[in-house]
């Protein structure tokens, strides 16, 4: 796909996901743009979950427009997650893990919550792959009740990358992984490794709510994107869901 990526910037807005969606919507041509917010009043993560967007952060939004010939379009997500991670480990000589199904730790803690939307338009599908990252939020600034579960780069004593140059390159990336190595045209294997490695779940035990509730410790990601989960009654794959780590 031919593609220009323009990065568009606001101070606020109520969410980067709904301004792109809405921009599909109206428009008859394949659009790529990214919008980048300096916070977000309305940011929202899976299930319609709050996402705290205050000043500081990264909060931006790409849009994928889709051909149609996606096998596995929601394993974008964990794409996103490994592209995040990627830049994260070259902008600031740390590593960073993934947390199925959406979000990227740091010591312990989430560091970035990742949402992809479907929306369809005038030109077709396309998937609005949004980032949160916690980039510059003292410890102290995080609301308590969410301290023990986030942290932030400065929190945890990492440089904050420059922002433009972070988007450019975390979304360069992902566009590789889509439109240049087919990942979701069936060439996920290569990728599923890669976040395995970088699994956060991995051998803890986990519960987990999809379609039921699994409980057991957590194994491998298959290569369409599905956790493995070692119950007594055996193996479960599980596409989709809540996932709470157990003591």
């Amino acid at each position: 796909m031919d593609k220009e990526r323009t990065i568009r910037y606001v101070s606020v807005c109520g969410s980067t996901n709904d301004e792109i969606k809405s921009l599909v919507r109206a428009s008859a041509a394949p659009v790529w743009d990214v919008l980048c917010a300096g916070s977000q009043t309305g940011g929202r993560g899976r299930s319609g979950k709050r996402f705290f967007s205050p000043p500081g952060g990264i909060y931006f939004t790409a849009a994928f427009p889709l051909a149609g010939d996606e096998t596995n379009a929601p394993f974008l997500t964990l794409l996103a997650g490994l592209a995040v991670c990627r830049t994260l480990e070259t902008a600031c000589g740390a590593r960073f893990s993934v947390k199925w199904p959406n979000d990227i730790y740091t010591g312990g803690k989430k560091l970035c919550g990742i949402l992809t939307e479907l929306v369809s338009g005038p030109a077709g599908n396309t998937a609005a792959v949004g980032v949160g990252l916690n980039a510059f939020l003292p410890e102290e600034e995080i609301p308590s009740d969410l301290r023990g579960v986030m942290t932030s780069l400065s929190a945890e004593g990492l440089p904050v990358p420059e922002k433009e140059a972070f988007i450019r390159a975390a979304v360069s990336l992902l566009d590789t992984f889509v439109y240049e190595e087919g990942a979701l045209c069936g060439g996920s294997a290569p990728f599923t490794r890669e976040i395995n490695r970088r699994s956060y779940l991995y051998g803890r035990r986990v519960a987990v709510r999809g379609a039921g509730v699994f409980t057991g410790p957590a194994g491998e990601l298959t290569p369409d994107g599905a956790l493995t989960v070692h119950t007594d009654e055996g193996d479960v794959q599980v596409k989709s869901g809540e996932v709470v780590c157990l003591p």
